[in-house]
């Protein structure tokens, strides 16, 4: 199976467990492809989707528990990254952006920026730019370019595919530090995707 069946493939496997737990699913149902990933995938957007309305205290001072402990992660901050790296860790992903740039690297370099969740996608084989509309659930959805300052990163919870089954048409998401809170998206379409009037989507970064 290709990379690109294998990451639009969230099967009957998935789509059952989701609406079995009562939380979205993808509206078509897939050729089956990795259990192990997909379980994973489920883990992230089951994650993700506890925490709507979670809220920060003053002056980025996020919930806690987003704070993996051992990873360099800074409490206060920007969170957006620090959620989608806490649902990715929590869900088992093993390999991810790291939270503080490497020795002599810029100190854009982390999962706290933004748009460095794209630079790191190239990096490791995992980016989608969003004109390949190549989405699953669980994957990271970011919002500007790196190393763009003006940024977001969020998590997709939902996709809804063309009649092919492998082009995503919308998604929904859910996206931690919006408005100092977690928040749960409308299905949007993939074209224009955006986090703001001047903020739009580039692409997707898959955990696999």
């Amino acid at each position: 199976m290709t990379g690109r069946a294998r990451r639009a493939a969230l099967g009957v496997v998935l789509a059952g467990a989701l609406l079995a737990a009562g939380s979205p699913a993808v509206s078509q149902a897939q050729p089956l492809g990795d259990q192990a990933e997909w379980r994973v995938r489920q883990e992230i957007v089951d994650h993700a989707l506890r925490q709507v309305g979670q809220r920060e205290g003053s002056g980025n001072y996020y919930p806690q528990q987003y704070q993996v402990a051992g990873q360099g992660v800074l409490r206060p901050a920007e969170w957006c990254g620090v959620f989608v790296n806490w649902a990715w860790t929590t869900a088992g992903v093993p390999d991810r952006p790291s939270m503080r740039p490497a020795p002599g690297a810029s100190v854009l370099d982390q999962g706290h920026w933004a748009t460095y969740w794209q630079k790191w996608g190239k990096a490791n084989g995992r980016w989608k730019d969003i004109s390949e509309r190549d989405v699953a659930p669980g994957d990271a959805v970011v919002y500007g370019n790196y190393p763009d300052m003006h940024a977001h990163v969020g998590l997709v919870v939902e996709v809804k595919y063309d009649r092919t089954g492998l082009k995503a048409t919308h998604v929904r998401t859910v996206e931690g530090n919006f408005g100092e809170r977690v928040v749960y998206s409308k299905l949007r379409k993939i074209e224009g995707l955006n986090a703001g009037r001047y903020l739009q989507a580039s692409g997707f970064v898959s955990p696999f």
